[in-house]
């Protein structure tokens, strides 16, 4: 990919965050840092893909440490709690494509009378690829803030 292209990535991988960001009604002032958050999300994983070759699971493994450590800092200084912003930063960065196509192929199973072993296939590859993501993205978010806080109390 070129530059424009990552910076064409950058600017419109910024709007989906934003967009959930207020459904959730997170306050207008945040909506700047969960813009870039998204952004960083998803050129981030973007990056690892392309430049470094790491895979969707990895690379979104990736995307979300970025997004974890990134607000660990900068949450705090705000006195807001870190959900605020990571929780709609990360949307750019689901699998919606792989979500679809495993949905795709059960309603197709559903409709096809004929051999379904192509499309038993392509369900647990897509589903097995969605479900991965999706708990590569969780951790991602969890584990920069079990080690940060590990001296925090709980009370």
């Amino acid at each position: 990919m070129t530059v424009t292209q990552y910076i064409l990535d950058f600017i419109f991988s910024a709007v989906p965050a934003v967009v959930f960001a207020m459904i959730f009604s997170t306050p207008v002032r945040f909506l700047p840092l969960v813009a870039l958050g998204g952004a960083v999300a998803h050129l981030s994983r973007t990056v690892c893909i392309n430049e470094f070759s790491i895979g969707i699971i990895g690379a979104s493994f990736v995307g979300s440490i970025i997004i974890s450590v990134m607000f660990i800092f900068i949450a705090p200084r705000l006195r807001v709690p870190r959900p605020v912003f990571t929780v709609a930063s990360i949307v750019p960065i689901i699998p919606g494509k792989y979500a679809y196509l495993t949905l795709l192929s059960v309603i197709k199973m559903h409709d096809q009378d004929e051999d379904r072993s192509a499309l038993i296939e392509a369900f647990f590859e897509n589903g097995i690829i969605t479900t991965s993501v999706l708990l590569a993205i969780g951790m991602g978010i969890a584990m920069p803030a079990l080690l940060f806080y590990r001296n925090r109390p709980v009370v």
